[in-house]
């Protein structure tokens, strides 16, 4: 082999890094184009402006080869003894790539604005994509170009190897180095993969930093309670791409939207103050406080409309970064495209990197909540026993749901298993590191519940109230017994498959029960089968007691039926907990029986 490159035989993690810095600084010593370094805004815009799209507001707009997060080509191999020979594969024709006359961008960029979380990364992507570093340095913090990185990752859209996962036919792109650092993607030019990619290391570390990273957007605001007191909220909201993460933890109550409310009998804007959206995707969550990530957000705007304000307004401005977004019949972003489509589907993944502080003035420019969080809110879509909201009162149940991460699935996770059943380990596929396991995430998340709990008894503070959404699922779908499991019944409306019967909340109506769950203007009583571990809404100011009925699955089923579909999901949760999160604890592993 060659100079700089290791054979199959001797390939292993450190090599493979070692040799892609050789090779980098052969290159500059022979005056050869190893890269560009850290080139300003203008010229990456200039240089992505050639293939994108110009929309009349004066922003811009790509198309990535893939359309979604390539998790099933994805490997996380934790130190060399695992790598497998298809791993070297890749790796090698990696370093054979940027060998060759292919020189690389290189961006730097922190994760995390807080000196207690703050992450440098170093983004060595294809030049041949411009538009992803351009993209992904908008939504970090500046880092210094000559500092050591905190991690590193080689992005190589322009690069296809015939490598597969190991004992399989499925291709292989990306492969993660969790305990080195680093990590590799080929063949994908979506956002999400270097986005994801930075964010994967940033959880290990916020980890080993005394927290835990989670999958979940923030927003901060004052509400007056039914005591006529005003309370500070510090709200969290867990949940898959497309399951309303960034709808809920980014809506705003406005002008714009506050008729709504006025006709379910609520003066809104005299209830509410001080909004302040923090951040949308993944944070760093401690005992004391809640830490962002991103000074942007990458958000799907699919159907993002004039009343989720903040997102919408960020979403149009000039200077966003759109991706498979469509264009309007006037030429601008059009959030309600219906001519895109993706693998013969309509496209139900457009995206765009937005500023928060286009969010204004509901952003202000800090991405962390100060104090203790005091409300969380776990998203998991669902048809067949799920109501629209519920409280959960046992932090064993409650480390139980997080841990399951039951939702449905979306095309913007994959284009497999569309609005099916699915579980997502702490609605979180980002998490790697022998020393932060998906056990090691639920126990911390535990650890902080009950210690917020001990000083809310000491009257030393609030404790975390934690609840449980139904938002893009249905409550009381149609089901058909199959194999002994209940399967919801679908048709396809407009190339979208869609629940038969039943209904879910809209979006004002969730909004309505987070502002009245908050106020403390929502009477609830025990669960029908749960009990005193899970409270349902048995009241809520403003929705009318029939609307309420609609969204009890006690509506729709018999108690005999309910109990029969609660066991198959409590099954099928602690057969996910066997296999992902092996050795749980038996106080959360057993959680939900009853």
């Amino acid at each position: 082999m060659g100079v700089f490159i290791p054979s199959l035989e001797k390939m292993t993690i450190e090599a493979f890094i070692e040799s892609f810095h050789k090779i980098i600084e052969y290159k500059k010593a022979h005056g050869l184009k190893a890269y560009h370094d850290n080139p300003p805004y203008e010229v990456l815009r200039k240089q992505a402006e050639f293939y994108g799209e110009n929309y009349k507001n004066g922003s811009l707009g790509w198309a990535s080869n893939i359309w979604s997060r390539s998790q099933a080509n994805s490997a996380v191999v934790e130190d060399s003894g695992h790598l497998d020979s298809q791993h070297k594969l890749l790796m090698r024709s990696a370093l054979e790539y940027i060998l060759a006359p292919n020189p690389l961008i290189k961006v730097d960029g922190a994760l995390g604005h807080h000196p207690r979380v703050k992450f440098h990364c170093r983004i060595w992507t294809d030049s041949r994509y411009p538009d992803l570093p351009l993209r992904w340095r908008e939504l970090v913090y500046p880092a210094d170009p000559s500092g050591k990185p905190d991690m590193e990752m080689l992005v190589l859209p322009g690069l296809w190897a015939p490598a597969t996962m190991p004992g399989t036919k499925t291709p292989l792109f990306v492969i993660r180095f969790p305990e080195h650092w680093f990590t590799l993607i080929s063949v994908s030019s979506y956002q999400g993969e270097v986005k994801k990619g930075a964010l994967t290391h940033w959880i290990y570390y916020v980890y080993l930093k005394g927290g835990t990273g989670v999958h979940a957007g923030t927003k901060q605001f004052v509400v007056k309670d039914v005591n006529g007191k005003w309370r500070k909220i510090g709200m969290l909201v867990w949940g898959l791409t497309g399951s309303g993460k960034s709808t809920h933890s980014m809506y705003v109550f406005d002008k714009s939207n506050a008729d709504w409310f006025k006709n379910h009998g609520l003066d809104v804007l005299s209830l509410v103050k001080e909004q302040k959206i923090k951040n949308d995707d993944i944070v760093a969550l401690f005992e004391d406080c809640c830490l962002g990530s991103e000074k942007g957000a990458w958000t799907k705007t699919e159907d993002v409309n004039e009343r989720q304000i903040a997102i919408y307004k960020a979403g149009m401005s000039p200077r966003a970064l759109h991706e498979n977004t469509g264009v309007s019949e006037d030429g601008y972003p059009n959030f309600m495209d219906e001519i895109l489509e993706y693998r013969g589907l309509p496209n139900r993944n457009a995206r765009t990197v937005m500023y928060l502080a286009d969010m204004e003035p509901y952003f202000d420019g800090n991405i962390d909540i100060e104090f203790p969080p005091n409300l969380g809110i776990f998203i998991s879509p669902g048809y067949l026993t799920d109501y629209a909201w519920v409280k959960i009162q046992d932090i064993d149940f409650a480390a139980a749901v997080l841990a399951a991460g039951r939702t449905v699935g979306h095309p913007a996770q994959s284009t497999e298993g569309i609005a099916e059943e699915k579980y997502e380990p702490l609605y979180n596929p980002f998490i790697a590191g022998k020393s932060a396991t998906n056990s090691d995430h639920t126990y911390r998340f535990k650890e902080i519940l009950l210690k917020r709990k001990e000083r809310a008894e000491k009257k030393k503070g609030e404790p975390f109230e934690i609840f449980l959404f139904n938002t893009t699922g249905k409550v009381g779908t149609k089901y058909v017994m199959d194999k002994g499991k209940a399967k919801p019944v679908f048709e396809e409306i407009g190339g979208r498959r869609k629940a038969v019967g039943g209904t879910g909340p809209s979006i004002e109506e969730t909004e309505l029960f987070i502002l009245q769950a908050a106020r403390g203007a929502v009477k609830y009583k025990p669960h029908p089968i749960w009990g005193e571990k899970v409270l349902v809404p048995d009241e809520v100011e403003g929705l009318p007691k029939s609307r309420l009925a609609e969204l009890d699955p006690f509506t729709y089923r018999s108690r005999d039926e309910m109990i029969a579909l609660l066991k198959m999901q409590v099954e099928a949760t602690e057969e996910v907990f066997r296999k992902f999160i092996p050795g749980l604890d038996d106080s959360i592993f057993k959680a939900m029986r009853f």
